[in-house]
C-alpha cells in the first residue's frame, strides 16, 4: 500500500507543475492566431484595421478587422490586399492631419 502512494504523488506533482508551466508561459508554445484559408476579396470601405500574423505561423497572412467586428484572413501578396492596406494607411494619415 505504501509503495502505491509514491507513484501517485509523483504523477500528481508532475501534472501540477506542467499545468503551472502552461499558465506561466502561455505565448511560448506557439502563435495566438494563424490563417489557413484566405478571403477572395473584401470591400475596403468596410475594413477598419489590419494586422499581420506572427512569423511562427505556417503561412504569412494579413488579418483584416471589419467595422462590424468580423475578421478575415488574406494573402499579403495579393494586389487587392496591398490596396486595402494602402487605403487604411492613407485614411489614417488624412484623418489625423485634419485635426
Amino acid at each position: 500500500m505504501m509503495m502505491m502512494k509514491n507513484p501517485i504523488v509523483l504523477v500528481t506533482c508532475v501534472l501540477l507543475l506542467s499545468s503551472l508551466a502552461v499558465l506561466a508561459y502561455p505565448n511560448s508554445f506557439g502563435p495566438d492566431e494563424c490563417c489557413f484559408k484566405f478571403a477572395k476579396s473584401l470591400p475596403k470601405t468596410k475594413v477598419s484595421n489590419y494586422r499581420y500574423t506572427e512569423g511562427q505561423c505556417p503561412m504569412s497572412a494579413v488579418i483584416f478587422m471589419m467595422k462590424k467586428g468580423r475578421q478575415f484572413c488574406a494573402n499579403p501578396s495579393e494586389n487587392w490586399v496591398q490596396d486595402i492596406i494602402s487605403f487604411i494607411q492613407n485614411d489614417g494619415e488624412n484623418s489625423s492631419g485634419s485635426n
